[in-house]
């Protein structure tokens, strides 16, 4: 009889072994957008499909904004909208779209524009000036026009003027660059254009084309008798061509203005 025991807890144990090493016997992995029914309620569990982004519950753990989540995004404080929207869209975690290539990112850009006109009718002075200065540095042209006429609102500061720099640096966004210029004179009639003249002039030797271009044809009005010097050389640096005569014509405007010619 002991032996018939042994041998049944043996069989017991074995049998135990081989549905702990079965795939189908383990509970379906819960992620940070949803579980299986089967599976046991966790922190992830809590989350729902489409719910606003959180941080992540473990490495392993990656939160997602899916076409569900769109009305909460819509309902939610624009703020936090806006660092739902970045944050899943930095981890490449938002399942926004089920398209391929650059979708994702054009849906991203069209909720933060949306989040962005929010924001400026909703949010606090404080929270829009530090989302405009955050979003200059979006990597999308149309959002940082947005963040920048959002910042040419609001009372000017040295910070703002400093992220605007600092982005349209480098930027190779011709249009951007357009839309750029009033709010730049704007804030320079104010004292506020520390780091001008070292943009400038880096875009005009190695931005791209478009550019490099539109800094020489558009450089005129911040031009100044402290550093017209510095884009004459620039100016005889620069390869024959569209950009060289480009400059010379702003610094010969300039002189222009300036001689009461």
């Amino acid at each position: 009889m002991k032996a018939v025991l042994a041998l049944a807890a043996a069989a017991a144990v074995v049998i135990g072994l081989w549905w702990t090493q079965r795939g189908d016997a383990v509970p379906a992995v819960v992620t940070a957008v949803g579980r299986s029914p089967a599976a046991s309620p966790s922190p992830a569990a809590s989350v729902p499909p489409g719910a606003l982004l959180s941080p992540a519950l473990s490495p392993a753990a990656t939160a997602t904004v899916e076409p569900a989540g769109v009305a909460a995004l819509t309902t939610a404080p624009p703020a936090q909208a806006l660092r739902t929207l970045v944050r899943c869209h930095a981890t490449d975690s938002c399942r926004l779209t089920r398209g391929e290539g650059m979708d994702e990112h054009f849906e991203v850009v069209r909720l933060l524009l949306e989040q962005l006109d929010r924001l400026a009718t909703h949010g606090s002075p404080a929270e829009q000036a530090a989302w405009s200065r955050e979003l200059l540095a979006f990597p999308d042209g149309h959002v940082q026009a947005a963040a920048l006429a959002l910042a040419a609102r609001l009372p000017p500061s040295a910070e703002t003027a400093a992220a605007a720099v600092s982005a349209l640096s480098r930027s190779y966004d011709a249009v951007l660059l357009a839309k750029a210029y009033p709010v730049l004179q704007q804030w320079q009639q104010l004292g506020l254009s520390s780091g001008y003249d070292d943009m400038f002039v880096g875009l005009v030797h190695t931005g791209g084309w478009q550019a490099a271009q539109s800094v020489a044809e558009n450089v005129g009005p911040f031009l100044n008798a402290g550093n017209v010097g510095r884009f004459e050389q620039v100016a005889r640096q620069l390869p024959p061509g569209a950009r060289q005569q480009a400059l010379l014509r702003s610094l010969r405007d300039y002189q222009l203005q300036h001689a009461g010619g």
